[in-house]
């Protein structure tokens, strides 16, 4: 299968890219590949909200042209999309908060009869890493992401959120156990 991540996150060290590489690892060992994008190390703009790109049925369209381009062009490919992000003021960080605007382009008719989406029927999850817990934290974030798998027509496998994060070197074992059933999950 052919699976895209996407990491939110500024710290290509810290927990969420930790935990994201045994997802990782985890598909690659199956055979899988795996496309990895670094959103703090790109330049992506925010939605414009122009709507230029419902002016096309077959492609996305957004008349923007920066780094989600590519980004967009895999997701339409993949047979399935993890994103992953740090918890940043209980949602998802601002890099993929951006990127998650501009996936308005891959949906068409949003409420009418003729729903579809450029992604629609491959799988996602998000993963989340906070340091509180998840309740009255990260549950905000959980579901923002479950209505925009709704919203892109995903094949939705439920959001991760792994809680009590202080360092990469204090993530346990069942943590990583976690991330290769997470990865199990996405190609079954």
């Amino acid at each position: 299968m052919n699976i895209v991540t996407i990491f939110g996150g500024p710290r290509l060290q810290g927990n969420t890219a930790t935990v994201l590489g045994w997802v990782e690892g985890a598909l690659r060992e199956g055979g899988h590949s795996v496309e990895r994008f670094d959103l703090n190390d790109l330049d992506i703009k925010g939605c414009q909200a122009c709507f230029t790109c419902m002016e096309s049925a077959d492609e996305p369209g957004c008349v923007l042209h920066d780094d989600a381009e590519p980004i967009l062009a895999a997701m339409t490919g993949a047979d399935a999309v993890v994103y992953a992000s740090p918890l940043y003021m209980w949602s998802v960080s601002s890099q993929l908060k951006s990127l998650l605007d501009r996936t308005f382009c891959l949906v068409r008719d949003y409420g009418g009869p003729n729903h579809r989406s450029f992604v629609e029927g491959a799988k996602t999850t998000l993963l989340v890493t906070c340091m509180g817990p998840i309740e009255r934290n990260a549950e905000w974030a959980r579901d923002q992401f479950v209505r925009y798998a709704g919203y892109t027509k995903y094949d939705l496998i439920d959001p991760w959120i792994v809680p009590g994060c202080s360092e990469p070197g204090k993530l346990g074992d069942d943590v990583k156990q976690k991330a290769a059933e997470l990865a199990a999950r996405l190609v079954g």
